[in-house]
């Protein structure tokens, strides 16, 4: 008699959601600016709805330049 095995590869949990401080370079003024951004394990994106100091402009489309985080 054959036995049926169902095998169940549970999904991974994903990674918190972290808010932290980092620099962030504005397309506009061409400046690095201090913003806050979001972090979900690798992936690190500004905030939303955060503009920059200097010139006002959404920091929405900026680049993450420097995160400080443990390893």
């Amino acid at each position: 008699m054959l036995q049926q095995r169902t095998i169940t590869n549970p999904q991974p949990k994903p990674a918190p959601l972290v808010s932290t401080s980092a620099t962030v370079y504005c397309p506009i003024c061409t400046h690095t600016v201090p913003a806050e951004v979001l972090s979900r394990g690798r992936q690190t994106w500004v905030r939303p709805d955060q503009k920059c100091p200097r010139c006002s402009a959404s920091l929405a489309p900026g680049k993450v330049l420097a995160l400080n985080r443990a390893a």
